[in-house]
């Protein structure tokens, strides 16, 4: 009897638990499209121009950059899978943004956090941001640096097949 019951305390909390995210998830979503058909994006996509290309991202990147960035994992995550499947982004930029808010997602949340705890607020952003800026930034040059020797390579290949059918 205690299994069964077990089974069913974990079943209805986790329902409950998906339903809590979906309470949360769905409106923030919603708040999304609206923002995506009133082009309220391309406002902020503007204003961040100069950090993307420093990041090598294309402009697409910022709003789930921004939602990963200020709102956390789960809701950038959810805003990177939508522009993944719509094929806004390439392989490459959703790599990069993972990087990037592996290291430094969440900001407002995660510092007040643990500011409660002692921490200096102005010393994790700032640490955190930077560290993301330089992590992303370096995987990106290593990204694009092996594939270009992947695409020099192939392009030999194709040329000796080439020169060899002659």
């Amino acid at each position: 009897m205690d299994i069964i019951n077990l089974i069913f305390n974990t079943t209805l909390q986790t329902l409950l638990s998906i339903g809590k995210i979906a309470l949360i998830l769905i409106p923030v979503l919603m708040v999304i499209e609206l923002a995506k058909h009133y082009q309220v994006i391309e406002k902020f996509t503007g204003k961040m121009k100069g950090f993307l290309s420093f990041l090598t991202l294309p402009e697409e990147a910022a709003f789930p950059l921004l939602a990963g960035i200020f709102f956390g994992i789960v809701l950038g995550s959810a805003l990177i899978i939508d522009y993944a499947r719509e094929g806004i982004l390439k392989k490459r930029d959703l790599l990069l943004i993972g990087i990037y808010l592996s290291i430094s997602h969440s900001i407002v949340e995660d510092t007040f956090i643990f500011a409660v705890f002692g921490a200096n607020p102005a010393v994790l952003i700032i640490t955190r941001t930077v560290l993301a800026i330089m992590i992303t930034r370096i995987a990106a040059g290593l990204f694009d640096h092996f594939l270009r020797h992947q695409t020099a390579a192939a392009t030999e290949k194709d040329q000796t097949v080439k020169a060899v059918r002659k």
